[in-house]
């Protein structure tokens, strides 16, 4: 998936994740023996194409690349993280396609000016 972004180290999760305000960005930890699930990535391709005006960002994390994601290595389904503004908001295990299209809509909402 060309809209994905692989994050391969602690130092480029810090720059794309954690330094990065303002932005959504869904992560998904898998396993590197199975790699990224097919099974949501029509979901994600659609909502990254629905939502262009929205700021979102996809990413992908092999688990048992970085020493910070150790506690996802091992598990059979994959993970998806939600951050925003540097903080962790929500976690979903296991591909739940609603809820991941419902926490996308939500945490990407772009909030109106006050007084607007």
């Amino acid at each position: 998936m060309s809209f994905v972004t692989e994050i391969t180290s602690e130092a480029q999760f810090k720059t794309e994740i954690l330094d990065t305000p303002g932005t959504l960005q869904v992560i998904e930890v898998f396993q590197s023996w199975c790699g990224p699930c097919k099974a949501v990535q029509s979901t994600f391709k659609r909502l990254y194409f629905d939502l262009n005006d929205r700021p979102l960002k996809f990413y992908s994390i092999a688990a048992e690349r970085l020493p910070m994601m150790r506690e996802y290595v091992g598990k059979c389904i994959p993970v998806f993280l939600f951050y925003k503004d540097g903080k962790q908001l929500e976690v979903v295990v296991g591909v739940q396609a609603p809820a991941l299209n419902r926490l996308v809509m939500e945490f990407s909402a772009v909030k109106a000016a006050a007084g607007a």
